[in-house]
C-alpha cells in the first residue's frame, strides 16, 4: 500500500479480503497526513488505520522510519553516513528514520510537526528550522565559514 488518491470502497474491500486470507500486507510509510495547498488529506498511515480497524492487521512498513531505506541508498551510493542528514516535517517518520539509521536528523516546522510536538516525541531532531529556507541559509553560512 502507498499513497493513493484514487482509493475507493471497492479497493478497501478487496484489500481487507486479501489481508484476511494472509496475503502479505506491505506499506511504503506510516504518514497519516499528506499536506496539500488546501490542507491535509489522508496519507498511507491513515489508510492503514482504516484497514486495521476492519482486519486487526497492520502492514509491514518497508520505508520510513526503518533504517533499511537508508541502507538501500548506501548500497547504491557510497556516501559516508556522517555526511548525510534526514530532513523532514514529521517526527514519527522523518526524524525517526534519521535516528534509526544513525545519522543526523533535521526537522522543518513548515509541515505536520509543530515545536510543541518535539517535547512529547521520543524522536528528537538534531536540528530544527522553521522552514527549508532556514536550513538552506544555515548551510550557506557554514560554507562561508569553511
Amino acid at each position: 500500500m502507498g499513497f493513493d488518491t484514487t482509493l475507493t470502497y471497492e479497493k478497501l474491500v478487496i484489500a481487507c479480503d486479501l489481508i484476511r486470507n494472509n496475503t502479505p500486507y506491505i506499506a511504503t510509510h506510516p504518514d497519516f497526513n499528506c499536506p496539500t495547498e488546501t490542507g491535509y488529506i489522508p496519507d498511507c498511515g491513515a489508510m492503514a488505520a482504516l484497514i486495521k480497524a476492519s482486519t486487526g492487521c497492520s502492514p509491514q512498513v518497508v520505508g520510513k522510519p526503518n533504517k533499511e531505506i537508508v541502507e538501500a541508498l548506501l548500497n547504491k551510493k557510497s556516501y559516508p553516513l556522517e555526511q548525510m542528514a534526514m530532513v523532514g516535517d514529521r517526527l514519527y517518520t522523518d526524524v525517526a528514520t534519521g535516528r534509526n539509521a544513525g545519522m543526523a536528523s533535521v526537522l522543518v516546522l513548515s509541515g505536520e510537526s509543530k515545536m510543541s510536538d518535539v517535547g512529547q516525541s521520543e524522536f528528537k531532531p538534531d536540528y530544527i528550522f522553521d522552514h527549508l529556507g532556514g536550513l538552506g541559509e544555515a548551510l550557506c553560512l557554514s560554507d562561508k565559514e569553511d
